[in-house]
């Protein structure tokens, strides 16, 4: 069943944006209880403006029996072709400080016939991880845009990094006359800097649409 309509969402402070998007499946669609653009919707196609999940995770190395964190993952936007990607062998850690975000996630995912998820409630600035494991890939999306103090964050995901273990951050980027105000925005030379200086070696920007930025870091240990 395709849909065709738009939208105005509420972007940041005292900004909107009308989203308009067509034959868009809708299986990509859910009612947040705001309206944020990422989990909205997205252009599947190739020069799209907002994010296409499954064409970013293509990117992410991921092969089966990997073990993901997907922290503050929303309703899900990267969580379920993840989950896919990794297979039935593989394993995605959710987390997310909304009960609500982690139940659509799990909705979404049962739907699809997939068991290879756990779901954990956890603020963005939590000072201990749910999750005690080691993984073998992190993702963190649009989050350190939105936390007052990103270096307690990264501090914490890297606890839960081995050798090998890929960060893939993507933010909102500073061209981009969407999403949060300016000055809350990452810088690419600083984070990639931070990240850095916690052991994450910079490999490749990723292809993240004209509003976002994509990073993809490996732990050396």
């Amino acid at each position: 069943m395709l849909l065709r309509s738009s939208i105005v969402g509420v972007v940041g402070k005292n900004k909107t944006v009308e989203m308009k998007w067509r034959k868009v499946p809708l299986r990509h669609f859910c009612i947040p209880n705001r309206i944020v653009c990422m989990e909205m919707v997205y252009y599947p196609y190739p020069k799209a403006p907002f994010l296409s999940p499954e064409e970013v995770v293509a990117e992410l190395e991921l092969k089966p029996g990997d073990k993901v964190l997907d922290f503050g993952a929303g309703a899900g936007y990267w969580t379920i072709p993840m989950a896919q990607a990794v297979g039935s062998s593989g394993h995605v850690y959710v987390t997310d400080p909304k009960t609500e975000n982690l139940s659509v996630t799990k909705t979404k995912a049962q739907r699809l016939g997939l068991d290879n998820l756990s779901y954990f409630e956890a603020p963005h600035d939590c000072k201990m991880m749910p999750i005690q494991t080691k993984v073998d890939l992190i993702l963190c999306s649009n989050i350190l845009s939105g936390v007052k103090q990103p270096e307690s964050l990264l501090n914490n995901l890297k606890k839960m990094a081995q050798g090998g273990t890929r960060l893939i951050i993507v933010d909102w980027n500073d061209k981009t006359a969407i999403g949060p105000d300016q000055e809350n925005r990452i810088n690419l030379e600083e984070i990639i800097l931070r990240v850095g200086k916690l052991g994450f070696e910079f490999k490749k920007l990723l292809s993240a649409g004209a509003h976002h930025t994509g990073l993809f870091f490996i732990y050396q240990k």
